[in-house]
C-alpha cells in the first residue's frame, strides 16, 4: 500500500498553484523573465508556508527543457526529475544534519563541477539556520561569487539566527502566513478533485487550527478524512480536534449580557461535560466580543456575522463589551494559577456576569411599564418655540441619558447637541470628529427612537459642525476631568501621602 499523503500529493507544481505568497512568487517570476536572477536567494517564514516548495520551483524553472521561465512547464523530463525527488542537479541538504564545517566542505567541493543534466546547479540547504558558526564561515565566500553554473537557495524558519554576514549576501524573501480563507479554498479544490463530500464548517475549523500553515492543514485534513471513513462533518472534526462549538461562547456571552444567571449557570454545567480546553473557550469569547465591538463601529450590513451578535452590538454598550473582552484574555493566564481550569474560568464568567454598570442593564431586565414608557405630548410648537417643547437645549443631556437605547445608537446620541425643532422636524448637531459615528444602523435607530417616544418629533435631521455643542458625551469628559483633578489635590494634600513624600524623597506624578 502506497498512500502518499495529501501534502505531498498535492504540493503545487507550478508557481500558479502557489497560495498565499502572491509577493514572492511575482518577484521571482519578473527577475526569470528578465533573466537577471540572483545566486543566492534565501526563504524565511514558519512552518508550511511554502519555501522549500517555491524554492523547488524556481530549480524547476531555471533547469525546464524548454528554457529559462517564469512558469515551468511541468511535463518535460527536468521538471518531472524534479518533482519526482531525483534530479542529479538538485542537492537538498537537510542543515539539521548536515551542519558541520566537514559536512559543508565535502558540499563545496562539488561546486566546481559543471551540472551534469541540467542547465545550473541548484543546492537547496533547508533549515540552514542550523549551521554552525564554522560551516558558515567554510560557505561565505562561495555563497557570494559561485561559479556561473551554480544557484543557493537557503530556507530558515529562525532567520535571526542566521550571521548578518550570510543576509548580506542574499535575496532575502519573508514568506507570510496564509489565510484561513486561501487554506479553505485550496482544500476545496483537492476534496473536489479527489471526490470527497465534506462540509464547509469542517474546512472553517481545520483552517482555523493550522494557523496559517497549508502543510499543517493538509495533515489535519488526512487525520479528519481517516477519523470520518472520509467524509467531512463539522461536528467530527470538533470532536477530532477536542474543541467546542463556537454556540456554547455565543450563549454564555448571551446570558452575561442579559444577566440570567440560571440559564448561565445550566450553560455552565453543559460545557462542563464536554471536558473542553478552557483557554480556547476563552479566545472563542473574547473573539465574540471584538466581534460585537468591530460592529458598534462599522454598518451592520457590510459585515456578515450572526443575528445574535448583531442583536448585541445594538443592545449593550461599548463600554461593557470592552470589559467582557479584557476580562476573557487576562483570565487566560489565570487559569494555570487557579485549583483547576474549570473553577479558573467559571470565576472569569462570574467576574464577567458580576461586573456590570448599573445602568447598563440589558433592556430585557426592565419591566414593561420603564421599557415602553411613552413621554407625553407636548403643548403645540410654535416655529421652534423652545419653552414649550419637551426637548430643548436645557434638558437635551438630560434627555439622552434616559433614553433606552444602547450600542451605537447611544454613542450617536451622546456626541449628539440640540440645534432647535421647527415644524416637528429635530435638528440636531454633530461635531465633525465625530463624523465616523453617523453609520446607518445607528441614524436609523436613534431616528425611529425619537420618533416613536417623543410625539412632537416627526423627523430628525443630523447635521456636521465644525464646533462642539452641549452633549452628553461632553458632560461627562468633564466631570471626569473635574474627579481628577480633585482627586490629584486631595492626594497632594494628604498627610499620609505627604509623609511618604518626606520619607522617601518622591514626588506625585499628574495624570494625563
Amino acid at each position: 500500500m502506497n498512500y502518499l499523503v495529501l501534502a505531498r500529493k498535492w504540493r503545487p507544481k507550478s508557481f500558479s498553484e502557489v497560495s498565499g505568497q502572491d509577493h514572492v512568487v511575482k518577484a521571482i517570476q519578473n527577475s526569470l523573465k528578465q533573466n537577471k536572477v540572483h545566486h543566492a536567494l534565501l526563504f524565511t517564514g514558519t512552518r508550511g508556508v511554502g519555501k522549500t516548495t517555491i524554492a523547488r520551483l524556481f530549480a524547476k524553472s531555471l533547469n525546464c527543457d524548454t528554457g529559462i521561465t517564469p512558469e515551468p512547464c511541468g511535463k518535460c523530463e527536468s521538471c518531472v526529475s524534479i518533482d519526482e525527488g531525483n534530479f542529479m542537479d538538485l542537492i537538498e541538504v537537510d542543515a539539521a544534519s548536515q551542519r558541520g564545517i566537514d559536512d559543508t566542505r565535502d558540499l563545496l567541493e562539488n561546486t566546481q563541477y559543471t551540472p551534469t543534466v541540467g542547465r545550473y546547479k541548484v543546492y537547496l540547504i533547508d533549515e540552514v539556520h542550523q549551521l554552525t558558526k564554522e560551516a558558515f564561515n567554510a560557505l561565505l565566500k562561495t555563497l557570494e561569487e559561485p561559479p556561473e553554473h551554480m544557484k543557493f537557495l537557503l530556507a530558515t524558519t529562525e532567520s535571526e539566527k542566521i550571521p548578518i554576514t550570510v543576509l548580506s549576501r542574499c535575496l532575502k524573501f519573508n514568506l507570510k502566513k496564509i489565510s484561513e480563507e486561501q487554506i479553505t479554498q485550496r482544500m476545496k479544490e483537492i476534496l473536489d478533485a479527489e471526490k470527497i463530500k465534506y462540509e464547509e464548517g469542517a474546512l472553517s475549523i481545520i483552517s482555523k487550527s493550522a494557523d496559517g500553515s497549508m502543510r499543517d492543514a493538509l495533515s489535519l485534513l488526512d487525520q479528519a478524512l481517516a477519523y470520518e471513513d472520509y467524509e467531512l462533518s463539522e461536528n467530527n472534526v470538533i470532536d477530532m480536534l477536542g474543541l467546542i462549538d463556537n454556540k456554547y461562547a455565543l450563549s454564555i456571552v448571551q446570558f452575561i449580557l442579559n444577566q440570567d444567571s440560571e440559564l448561565l449557570r445550566e450553560q455552565l454545567d453543559g460545557l462542563d461535560s464536554k471536558h473542553p480546553n478552557y483557554n480556547d473557550v476563552l479566545d472563542n469569547i473574547a473573539s465574540i466580543a471584538q466581534e460585537i465591538a468591530y460592529l458598534q463601529v462599522l454598518d451592520a450590513s457590510k459585515v456578515d456575522v450572526q443575528d445574535e451578535i448583531i442583536e448585541l452590538s445594538n443592545n449593550h454598550s461599548p463600554e461593557l463589551i470592552q470589559l467582557i473582552y479584557q476580562i476573557a484574555i487576562n483570565s487566560k493566564k489565570d487559569l494555570s494559577l487557579a485549583p483547576s481550569a474549570r473553577e479558573g474560568f467559571t470565576m472569569a464568567v462570574l467576574r464577567m456576569f458580576a461586573f456590570q454598570l448599573s445602568d447598563e442593564q440589558s433592556v430585557e431586565n426592565r419591566t414593561p411599564d420603564t421599557a415602553q414608557k411613552k413621554i407625553k405630548k407636548s403643548e403645540p410648537l410654535t416655529n421652534g418655540n423652545l419653552e414649550t417643547s419637551i426637548i430643548s437645549s436645557k434638558n437635551w443631556t438630560n434627555e439622552v441619558s434616559k433614553m433606552d437605547i444602547r450600542g451605537a445608537v447611544k454613542q450617536l446620541a451622546s456626541n449628539c447637541s440640540f440645534d432647535h425643532i421647527d415644524n416637528h422636524i429635530l435638528y440636531l448637531k454633530i461635531h465633525s470628529e465625530n463624523e465616523h459615528q453617523m453609520i446607518d444602523r445607528a441614524v436609523d435607530g436613534l431616528n425611529s427612537f425619537l420618533i416613536n417616544q417623543y410625539e412632537e418629533v416627526n423627523k430628525v435631521i443630523i447635521q456636521v459642525e465644525k464646533e462642539n455643542g452641549k452633549t452628553l458625551a461632553g458632560e461627562e469628559k468633564i466631570k471626569n476631568e473635574e474627579q481628577i483633578i480633585m482627586n490629584e489635590s486631595r492626594a497632594s494634600s494628604d498627610p499620609l501621602v505627604q509623609e511618604y513624600v518626606d520619607l522617601f524623597d518622591a514626588t506625585i506624578e499628574e495624570t494625563k
